[in-house]
């Protein structure tokens, strides 16, 4: 069978000749997507495919068309425009390239800023991946990213995981907006969410409204949030405070009076943003940083002078795991509650305990 341009072969199943670029990257992220470690997020706006697209436009490769992404490398002065080639054709000289730092080149989602080495080190490590997975299939002979000398890659990143201070975390829920519009209480209990259930961003912004499951008032039973992962250590049932059920409540109440009973039908996303769109990672990042620097921004002098290393959801879930593993929660439990294959995957918060 071979690979269609327009659609991307099963993973299950790769395809028995090369696919053009846009089929490989599309096999290799349902791949990554089910990997059980060690995966990178694979969120249709992780952004990975504009890395990807950015990095074919620089082979000048015939498969890829789209006008999206970071701007591919521009031909320095003096020198003559390299043949267009295929994505299986490029070198270590074309990811060197594609890599170095180009004169106006800035950052997206900071204005003013150039595109840092950890996000450089990050489209080195996506090629490196993507690559890996041709030559896992036979489709390439070489991986080119591996190819780069250690000292020509950008620098590795910092492997450890970022908590936020226990007298901040502490502090948190003071500063959670209590539900008394659309969105303070849509943000309420996202918050909720990530403060005490340490959810995985990708499971806030996945839940349906069939996965919060609630009996009657009186019959003296919990409610449960139901998450439905991509594994088997992401199936779990969890439940749920007084405090989150209401949170769930209001916001299901303000969603149904703004948007109409199909808002809050078992099928329907829990969160979205104000324009009826699905809960981006951005804004999700937006309504865990606003509430981590309000607090912050309460605490002592003295408390402010450590600068906030991360300020996103995956801190409020580190933080959490920590908490809980200080108070002396034990740690298989955590690990089930947090639907992690093992303890491995608490490694990068040792530091911390």
């Amino acid at each position: 069978m071979t690979s269609s341009p327009s659609q991307a072969p099963a993973a299950g199943k790769p395809p028995s000749t090369v696919p053009d670029g846009l089929a490989l990257f599309r096999h290799w992220l349902e791949t990554e997507g089910a990997k059980g470690w060690d995966a990178l997020d694979t969120a249709p706006d992780s952004g990975y495919e504009k890395v990807w697209r950015a990095w074919l436009r620089s082979l000048g490769d015939a498969g890829m068309s789209a006008k999206e992404g970071p701007p591919s490398p521009a031909t320095p002065k003096g020198k003559v425009k390299a043949k267009a080639r295929a994505w299986q054709q490029a070198t270590a000289v074309d990811v060197h390239n594609f890599l170095r730092p180009r004169e106006g080149q800035l950052s997206g989602h900071q204005p003013g800023r150039r595109i840092s080495e950890v996000t450089r080190r990050r489209y080195w490590r996506l090629l490196e991946r993507i690559y890996d997975h041709a030559l896992d299939h036979g489709w390439v002979s070489a991986n080119p990213a591996a190819g780069l000398a250690p000292q020509e890659r950008p620098p590795a990143e910092d492997g450890q995981g970022h908590c936020l201070p226990a007298p901040l975390w502490n502090a948190l829920p003071r500063h959670i907006p209590m539900a008394d519009g659309f969105q303070s209480a849509r943000d309420r209990a996202i918050l909720l969410l990530l403060y005490e259930l340490a959810l995985a961003p990708e499971e806030v912004r996945g839940l349906c409204w069939r996965d919060v499951q609630c009996a009657g008032p009186d019959d003296g039973l919990p409610c449960q949030l139901h998450i439905d992962g991509a594994r088997a250590a992401q199936q779990r049932t969890l439940d749920l405070s007084e405090t989150v059920v209401k949170a769930l409540q209001d916001w299901k109440g303000f969603s149904a009076g703004q948007r109409g009973p199909e808002a809050v039908q078992p099928d329907a996303t829990v969160f979205y943003s104000r324009e009826g769109q699905p809960l981006s990672v951005r804004v999700l990042f937006h309504v865990a940083s606003q509430l981590i620097q309000r607090a912050h921004a309460a605490q002592p002098a003295s408390a402010q002078q450590a600068p906030l290393h991360r300020v996103g959801p995956q801190v409020l879930r580190n933080t959490a795991i920590v908490q809980w593993l200080r108070a002396g929660r034990a740690e298989t439990e955590v690990v089930q509650w947090i639907g992690v294959d093992s303890a491995r995957a608490l490694r990068h918060l040792q530091h911390y305990l």
